[in-house]
């Protein structure tokens, strides 16, 4: 990314060189699993008898969305004999319906982030409605990703992670507490993108420049605009609002540009993963790519894990288009036809050299499905309404895995919980041998009730039991020191800040 004026390039690459020196790691195994969302999560590659403490992995990512799921592991690896930056195998079946798996290994980019990174996280909104997006809205969003990521890569500043569909953010109100716990309650999905970018904090007018076009971009095209809010005293999950979603504008610009995609819903879509070792600009090539092709995005999961980039798009698949290739593996340039083959035509488009060399995980055609939901989350006749909840926790590493933890904590809200699943979950290994990670999940309460105080008081009361028995359940299950334990588990995404209260 962009360095300081003092910086050199003699210095930074004299620190990427002491940086590379300090691990015997050459480069990064993965994994990585497709399959629709209702199959059971990855289970944990670990072996409990295995000594080796590099067989744990270091990173974990899952992601959910229109019934579809996608989980990537990385771990350091010695390997290094083999061709290209990328090498992915074929896809393995798992023994659940469409569900398989990919294991590959990455060369990553070892000055792809400087150590002084601060981000800027940004919430759009695309949409008012429950989240059901149509052909022409799904390349409107591609093109709003292209738009945003390109907007990042012109300032060298990386993608630090990308997510659509996530829960909007109601607008607050003076009659509300400072802690939000009387806002109203929120959608657990949505028609919203978010994301964050690494940027310098000694290059304060790049980000103003940034935060500066990104208004631009919204007052263009009509999409609602949110920045963190990064005053004294504020939590992440606070935002500050720039220009609220422009109804009329978003549509005669969807409509303008894309007049002849159909508005129905997709009933079919495949998921595409694109992976390489992380450089800035590589979303907005892929995604570019993608949309000269005519395909759309309904999803989309990006992530830079041990500096190697995952790039998780969940497209829609024609609905004139009865066949689809199977699952396959291989090069981006390999890809590109498959598919093209999704959006029923063939274009002649030049391609994009920044990725040439990655390569890509393609899923077979699944059937799509759309979550209920309602513009204000409880009002509905039945009450079966999802409501989101957020997760946060460390541990020790190589004692309890991200997939073992999660599948705790669904078991955990059952007895609240008619239906629990997982809408995203991720975990780093940091600093001091700990492992810390985020999660959201949408659980629809056993009790239906419309009453917002009600509803309220049931999801505290549902999350307080579930992260005791969990930090009941975890000493046992990883051997870990209850005091190093730390977890909080909460209806409001900005007191996860206090998950330390909670050891």
């Amino acid at each position: 990314m962009t360095q300081p004026m003092n910086s050199t390039k003699s210095s930074e690459l004299a620190r990427i060189a002491a940086e590379a020196a300090g691990t015997h790691f050459s480069s990064v195994e993965f994994t990585l699993t497709h399959g629709p969302a209702d199959a059971p999560l990855p289970e944990s590659i670990v072996d409990p008898d295995k000594e080796d403490p590099n067989g744990w992995p270091t990173d974990f990512c899952y992601f959910s969305a229109a019934g579809l799921s996608m989980s990537m592991s990385t771990w350091p690896s010695v390997m290094s004999a083999f061709s290209g930056r990328v090498q992915i195998g074929p896809a393995e079946q798992t023994g659940h319906g469409d569900t398989y798996s990919y294991f590959g290994h990455a060369v990553p980019n070892p000055g792809f982030l400087n150590q002084s990174t601060r981000k800027v996280e940004v919430l759009i909104t695309l949409g008012t409605a429950h989240w059901s997006p149509t052909y022409r809205e799904a390349l409107m969003q591609a093109l709003v990703i292209e738009k945003l990521t390109a907007l990042a890569a012109e300032r060298d500043a990386p993608v630090l992670h990308l997510h659509t569909p996530v829960a909007p953010v109601p607008l607050s109100i003076k009659s509300e507490r400072g802690d939000g716990s009387n806002e109203r309650l929120r959608d657990a999905i949505a028609p919203c993108l978010r994301f964050s970018i690494g940027v310098d904090p000694q290059m304060s007018e790049s980000r103003l420049d940034f935060e500066t076009e990104l208004a631009a971009l919204a007052e263009e095209y009509g999409f609602g605009l949110k920045l963190n809010d990064q005053r004294f005293n504020r939590v992440r999950g606070e935002w500050f609002t720039i220009r609220g979603f422009d109804r009329e504008r978003y549509r005669q610009a969807r409509n303008q540009l894309f007049p002849a995609a159909p508005a129905s819903i997709p009933k079919r879509a495949v998921i595409a993963s694109v992976i390489g070792p992380s450089r800035t600009g590589t979303t907005a090539a892929a995604v570019a790519a993608l949309r000269e092709r005519g395909i759309g995005v309904l999803a989309a999961s990006i992530s830079s894990m041990r500096k190697t980039t995952f790039i998780n798009l969940v497209l829609p698949v024609t609905a004139e288009v009865k066949e689809t290739p199977p699952q396959w593996s291989g090069g981006w340039l390999d890809a590109l036809p498959r598919l093209s083959a999704c959006a029923g035509h063939q274009l002649e488009v030049a391609d994009q050299p920044l990725i040439a060399d990655w390569k890509v995980a393609v899923s077979p055609a699944m059937r799509c499905s759309y979550p209920p939901s309602s513009r204000q989350t409880g009002a509905t006749f039945t009450g079966k309404v999802p409501y989101p909840i957020w997760l946060w926790w460390q541990l020790p590493h190589r004692t309890v895995d991200t997939p073992t933890l999660l599948a705790e904590v669904q078991a955990a809200l059952q007895p609240h919980a008619r239906r629990c699943d997982i809408a995203y979950a991720q975990s780093r290994l940091c600093r001091g041998d700990v492992v810390r990670g985020r999660a959201k999940l949408v659980v629809v309460l056993s009790q239906e009730h419309r009453d917002h105080t009600v509803v309220q008081r049931l999801l505290a009361d549902a999350t307080e039991a579930a992260q005791l028995r969990i930090r009941e359940r975890l000493p046992a299950l990883g051997q870990v020191d209850p005091s190093k334990i730390r977890l909080r588990l909460s209806p409001r995404e900005r007191w996860l800040t206090y998950a330390d209260i909670s050891a």
